[in-house]
């Protein structure tokens, strides 16, 4: 059934609390009211239509073709975009260069470089860059313990289709598999 009501019509009843009694009318709907839920709607309305319909990933570059910027702002934050696309294959890849870079530099330390007698003093020092914090994140920890992880499973032949498809939880704890495939795969 179509609306008999003309558009201004349909606004106020969108921003009116409904009401089952016409005396309680002007009490649940005072004018004040009504007007402010009027504003807060067309806010509403004018606030869509300045905004994408979509979210945008690159916040820079919706600024740039869309805020009001005199050139030379233009000119500095196309810098800014620039210098950060710069560094994103270096955030992307943090964890696990740094990871890799801790990784070695643990096992050279340990099976190869150090005396007996320094192993407490490396121990001090590398436990210092691998300390995480509650709600804080170390790309050193989360990278060297990645790469543990994996030359651990494949050490002990914790992966492929004998591994995933194995649904004995007792077998997996105790899975063992002379593999000593980890260096290689890491």
């Amino acid at each position: 059934k179509k609306s008999q009501l003309s558009p201004r019509e349909e606004e106020n009843q969108r921003v009116r609390l409904k009401t089952n009694r016409q005396y309680m009318e002007s009490f649940i709907n005072p004018k004040e009211f009504v007007e402010d839920q009027k504003k807060k709607q067309k806010e509403k309305t004018e606030k869509a239509k300045r905004h994408p319909s979509e979210p945008q990933k690159d916040v820079l570059l919706y600024l740039l073709d869309n805020a009001p910027l005199e050139e030379w702002q233009h000119t500095v934050l196309n810098i800014i975009r620039d210098e950060a696309y710069y560094f994103v294959p270096q955030m992307q890849t943090k964890i696990m260069n740094e990871g890799w870079a801790s990784y070695w530099h643990s096992k050279i330390m340990t099976e190869k470089a150090m005396h007996d007698c320094e192993i407490v003093d490396f121990a001090d020092t590398h436990s210092g860059a691998m300390a995480m914090n509650p709600g804080q994140m170390n790309p050193y920890k989360i990278g060297i313990e990645l790469f543990r992880d994996i030359e651990e499973r494949w050490d002990t032949g914790r992966f492929g289709r004998d591994w995933n498809e194995c649904e004995d939880l007792a077998a997996k704890k105790n899975w063992f598999k002379d593999t000593r495939q980890g260096k290689e795969k890491i």
